[in-house]
Order: structure tokens, then sequence, then C-alpha cells
């Protein structure tokens, strides 16, 4: 009987670390969030919203972009998988992406893509077969032609999120922008004006970065939102 109230207040001792543990970290996250430029709030998301904004990929997944062909935002379904998630509202002081998000894809060829690289980009503009549209997104003619008669798809993909990387329970960040319901559901749900274009959510995914037992006398992390 003994050994079992041990066990059960080691137990307890060890769920109650991990638990402050967890705190302090989503703690660090959001200190770090909130002093990047550009990010006016963040809000953490609960298995609820994470089954609301499935559901909402799913049905914009289903419907597509009329014309423009079929919608799969890869970025968003993959920072949901995530350990933990919050969404951060964003203004245009913040930062521009520094990697490509958005590509165009036909029977598994990349038909059109954003490109980032500026040396590459002054290049292709420079190319036959090849067609800049907008800022940066370009398009490769060539490969239209091989794929002729299936049905492209536009695909977003998940970005790096360098501001918290270096916080050390963090592993694995990622972030995407949902788009249309999603975002609207996101500025409902945080009490966030959903009126201003210049307004944007961003989510951003991480696992916890697990540590050893010996180091510095420290537990693992665990637990959920």
């Amino acid at each position: 009987m003994l050994g079992l109230i041990l066990i059960q207040l080691d137990f307890d001792m060890h769920t109650r670390n991990c638990c402050c543990d967890l705190e302090k970290c989503k703690a660090s996250v959001e200190k770090a969030l909130r002093d990047t430029k550009g990010i006016l709030d963040v809000g953490w998301i609960d298995d609820n919203d994470r089954k609301t904004l499935r559901q909402f990929e799913e049905e914009l997944q289903e419907r597509g972009l009329g014309g423009l062909g079929k919608y799969f935002n890869e970025g968003v379904l993959t920072v949901l998988d995530r350990e933990m998630v919050c969404v951060v509202l964003n203004n245009n002081d913040f930062r521009h992406a520094t990697e490509p998000c958005l590509s165009w894809v036909m029977g598994g060829v990349v038909i059109g893509e954003e490109v980032c690289d500026q040396e590459r980009l002054e290049s292709l503009k420079r190319s036959e077969g090849v067609k800049v549209i907008g800022k940066n997104f370009v398009i490769f003619f060539d490969r239209i032609k091989k794929t002729a008669g299936q049905r492209p798809v536009f695909v977003f993909r998940a970005l790096c999120f360098p501001e918290i990387d270096g916080i050390p329970c963090v592993e694995g960040v990622l972030s995407a922008s949902p788009f249309g319901s999603g975002d609207l559901y996101l500025k409902e749900r945080f009490g966030w004006e959903a009126g201003k274009p210049e307004l944007g959510t961003i989510l951003i995914g991480f696992n916890l970065a697990r540590i050893s037992a010996g180091r510095k006398g420290q537990g693992n992390l665990t637990g959920s939102q």
C-alpha cells in the first residue's frame, strides 16, 4: 500500500512539473511572438479549433478555385498536426516570406511557382516559354504542354517561422495561413476585427523538444494545449 502511495505521489509531482514546463514554454513562445514586428495578438488552438479548421480546408478543397483549378492547403493541414498550435494576428508590418509558399501543379508537374530568389527570378524572366505574373509568380508554358488535359491544383505549403526557432522547448516549427472561412473563424474566435483586409492570420505549429532526464535535473516536456 505504501509503495502504491509513493508511486501516485511521484506521478502527481511529475504531472505538475510537466504542466509547469508546458506553461513556461507557451509563455516563452507567446512573448517572442508578441515582440515580433507586425504581430498584434496571439491565441492558442484547441482540439475543437483543429477539427473545425480541417473541415473548412476539406470543404474548400472540394469546391476548388473555380476556373483556376483545385486547391490544397497542405501547409495548414501539416501545421495542425503539430503538438502545439497557436495563431497570430498580423498586419502589413510583418516581414515578407523568405521562401516560396505557392505552386501550381498539374499531374504531379510544377507548372507555376513563386520564386523568392531574385537572381533566379531575373534569369527566368529572360528565358523562353516562361512568364512572370505579378511580382514573382512564374509560369512554365513548356511544362503545361506536357500535362495537357489534366486539372491544375494550387498547392500552398508550410513555411519556417524563425522567430520562435531558438526557444529551447520548441522544435519542428512550421507556419501556414488559412484562407476564407478558416481565416474568418479564427478572427471571430479570438475577437479580432474581420473587416480589415490588411489584417491576416498565421497558424504556427511546433513540437515540444524532449529533454533527457539527466539534463540539468529537468524532466521531459509533455502535455497538450
